[in-house]
């Protein structure tokens, strides 16, 4: 299915605003919700409607929610960190106080400030996190509707949704051909990242691509002719499609069968899916598929899943099982969006059964635990990759079974590796194990009980998170001495850490037990961040971060249902 190329972000999103109507029950359905909060399922963190809620966690959520779609969301719909020096203190202070003392979503009517204002700088949407946002918001407007929530909060949570899905749309179809897709994006009109003001044409006059060695991000003005205000980085590399590819996936679960979503958001997401599984499944003139292939025609720097390729060569016969994982997920999710034969069949024919993609990853997935050099976004991708192909590769389980044995033993715990994600406190990755474990995909629930020791992990976890509004802020629990000794306390006062010194990626001091949430530094995205690192942020520092990592897990718990 193709649509008109040139839909615009304004055009797209009003289109979806009309579509939202008036609030609808469980899976969209009209007139099922005669009360509010009468519903009839469970999901592994209860609701409002259930034994053992967890008010106090919820109003947290809230907080978020309302923190994301306020002041990080604005400019595009979609996330991006921000900044608002730490001198600003009246500001700082009313922003905390309508996060925390209110439950309004104006701020500018509560507060008197107007945001761009006392905002100094929103950064770039990047798809790694932006994805999962938009997934966090398809899971929350999912939740809020089917538990029956009141009308007002879920038009609220839909209208977001759709907004992001707005955003989804733009970031493929910013870079003006078939199936491209960015690795993020910022707004013109307001205070943006560094360097997003230098703009380098895809071409030079001879038509040779700019620049002239492909680099990890170049910016590039709109090459669709639709978005004016909009610049875009192109050479998306596989954490940030993977990104986007949780968005396409997570949405797609919730919309498909929601009358209330107009069918042109249906219709935008399946072509936008299509195009960019078509992209992936292009056979290049090396012979290699799964490259992605950027706007300047040439594949993104680190745009390889091909199972042969190693850290961007080619060497046959590799079956690199991160590759495949990652590449299993992303064009499942595709494919599930798409309902295309032809990817249909590359998917299930090609790479399941004649290039045994799932039996590569059961047999070991390389490049992610390196013990104290692991690099934990490595980590993230391939948990994002179990997550999607467990949740959209519903027609073969034998293929399920495989993942899921990599999933479960080559990723979550594995027998005699150290530093094991069983151990972290990372609950996207607890929750994927969980699902994967109790046979839920985006079809349907749990089929077995889920771990819930598992479960309670990913929980305590978010409990202990910075609280809203998350600034950053510097976090010491080793001292020099402490250090120079291998032994120290946190700053609890009472938790023991065994110092390994400098000894992780990138020469990044450890220790041998994982931190505790309420002891890690801040992170922009805590799932893809080192949760052995003792010390970490900055003093006074400006920033302040949208809390995607909390999001997502927290709304993935609410969504995946028991049995």
């Amino acid at each position: 299915m193709k649509l008109p190329s040139r839909i615009t972000f304004c055009l797209l999103a009003s289109l979806m605003t009309l579509a939202s109507g008036c609030s609808q029950g469980n899976n969209g359905n009209q007139n099922t919700c005669q009360k509010d909060y009468a519903y009839d399922w469970r999901g592994l963190l209860p609701g409002p409607g259930e034994a053992g809620y967890d008010a106090e966690l919820a109003l947290t959520a809230a907080r978020r929610d309302r923190q994301f779609h306020v002041f990080h969301a604005l400019p595009t719909g979609a996330n991006a960190e921000i900044s608002i020096s730490y001198d600003k203190t009246a500001e700082r202070q009313a922003i905390e106080d309508f996060l925390l003392n209110e439950d309004g979503w104006d701020f500018e009517a509560s507060t008197g400030y107007k945001i761009t204002d006392i905002i100094d700088s929103w950064w770039k949407v990047a798809g790694a996190y932006a994805g999962v946002g938009i997934a966090a918001d398809a899971f929350r407007y999912g939740v809020m509707r089917d538990q029956c929530y009141p009308a007002a909060e879920v038009e609220r949570a839909r209208q977001h949704l759709l907004n992001g899905l707005a955003a989804l749309h733009m970031a493929v179809a910013l870079t003006g051909i078939e199936g491209g897709i960015v690795r993020g994006f910022a707004n013109k009109n307001y205070p943006g990242a560094a360097g997003t003001e230098e703009l380098v044409d895809l071409f030079d006059e001879n038509g040779d691509p700019l620049p002239a060695e492909k680099n990890n991000g170049t910016w590039r003005a709109d090459n669709s002719g639709d978005y004016p205000d909009i610049v875009w980085e192109d050479s998306c590399s596989r954490d940030m499609l993977i990104g986007w590819a949780v968005a396409f996936g997570g949405a797609w679960e919730v919309i498909e069968n929601d009358p209330v979503i107009s069918d042109l958001v249906k219709q935008t997401m399946r072509a936008d899916a299509l195009a960019v599984a078509a992209n992936l499944k292009t056979v290049q003139a090396n012979g290699y598929d799964l490259e992605l292939i950027d706007a300047d025609g040439r594949t993104t720097y680190h745009g390889y899943l091909n199972e042969n390729n190693l850290d961007r060569t080619y060497i046959d016969g590799a079956r690199n099982g991160f590759h495949t994982i990652m590449a299993l997920g992303i064009v499942a999710a595709l494919a599930d969006v798409a309902d295309d034969s032809e990817i249909n069949d590359w998917l299930y024919d090609e790479l399941i059964d004649d290039r045994e993609f799932a039996i590569i990853a059961h047999d070991g997935i390389t490049l992610v635990n390196m013990e104290e050099g692991t690099n934990f976004s490595n980590y993230n991708m391939a948990f994002e990759g179990a997550w999607l192909a467990l949740r959209h590769i519903r027609d073969d389980q034998v293929a399920r079974a495989d993942i899921l044995q990599a999933l479960e033993v080559e990723l979550y715990d594995t027998p005699g590796k150290r530093f094991q994600p069983v151990e972290m406190g990372q609950t996207f990755f607890d929750l994927t194990y969980v699902a994967g474990k109790c046979g839920a995909s985006s079809a349907w629930g749990c089929k077995t009980e889920p771990d819930q020791a598992a479960i309670d992990r990913a929980i305590q976890t978010l409990s202990e998170f910075p609280a809203p509004p998350f600034w950053d802020f510097f976090r010491e629990n080793c001292d020099q001495s402490e250090i120079d000794s291998g032994f120290c306390i946190a700053e609890d006062g009472e938790t023991e850490l065994t110092v390994l010194g400098e000894v992780g990626r990138n020469g990044d001091l450890i220790t041998a037990e994982p931190l505790p949430m309420r002891l890690r530094g801040p992170s922009n995205y805590y799932w893809r961040s080192n949760p052995y690192k003792p010390n970490g942020g900055a003093e006074n520092s400006s920033g302040m971060f949208a809390g995607p990592d909390f999001r997502i897990g927290y709304w993935m718990a609410r969504w995946i249902r028991r049995p």
